[in-house]
């Protein structure tokens, strides 16, 4: 297990795993999984442990990054979740998993979840603009990523299974990786959002603040292709 005292987490590599993404934290698998604790709270007020506590797992297999997220909530009647439209989740409860890849602290993948698995990702960058009135920077929403989820309201709240696959990421070719990392928290009916790592508002940079997973080794990345139709058309005339 990891806490927000510990920003750097060593993620373990499990070979031949199998399991299905339903939203059920039921596997052997997730019993291996290395365990972020200790989240804090953003908004309102920064540098306070968090009033819910969730727990993110996170492992990996040769072709994809997986991660669960156990959401404690002391009213589960009370969590706000719907079948949204992709890319629009911000009116609920939903979890915000970062991946800067290239750990530089400027840009990194954004995947969004609510409590039934719907999706919102995109790419957030340190800069001019806001994604919210919450958090610094800006999320491009325009790119859709190949990726899976699943999440369920539990008698304790809400749990989430996230698979990424490698191929849907951009990363350094070759060697060992270390990936910057966050995970947020948004619960809705409160206005509370948390952090992972102890996040604090009087800085400008959010990415800035954030963790870091290592020990990612022989990531298979697999081949991608874009597929970009388009239509022409003449006429001739008077």
């Amino acid at each position: 297990a990891a806490n927000a005292g510990d920003h750097r987490i060593r993620v373990r590599r499990i070979k031949d795993a199998h399991l299905k993404i339903d939203g059920k934290l039921d596997e052997p698998v997730w019993s291996r999984a290395t365990r972020l604790t200790g989240f804090w709270q953003y908004q309102p007020v920064d540098g306070r442990p968090a009033e819910e506590n969730t727990e993110v797992l996170v492992w990996y297999a040769p072709d994809a990054v997986y991660f669960g997220i156990i959401a404690h909530d002391r009213n589960p009647t009370a969590i706000r979740a719907t079948v949204a439209d992709r890319d629009n989740i911000a009116s609920d409860d939903h979890i915000i998993i970062d991946l800067d890849t290239f750990h530089d602290r400027r840009r990194a993948f954004s995947f969004g979840v609510n409590p039934l698995g719907v999706q919102s990702d995109g790419v957030r960058s340190e800069g001019a603009g806001q994604v919210s009135s919450l958090i610094p920077g800006s999320t491009d929403l325009n790119p859709d990523f190949t990726w899976d989820s699943k999440g369920r309201i539990t008698d304790r709240g809400y749990e989430i299974e996230i698979r990424i696959p490698f191929r849907s990421l951009r990363y350094p070719g070759g060697g060992p990786q270390t990936w910057g990392f966050n995970a947020t928290r948004v619960v809705k009916r409160t206005g509370y959002t948390d952090t992972w790592t102890d996040v604090r508002r009087a800085n400008a940079s959010f990415l800035g603040q954030e963790g870091a997973l290592g020990g990612l080794r022989d990531l298979k990345h697999g081949v991608t292709v874009e597929a970009q139709p388009f239509v022409t058309a003449t006429a001739d005339g008077s």
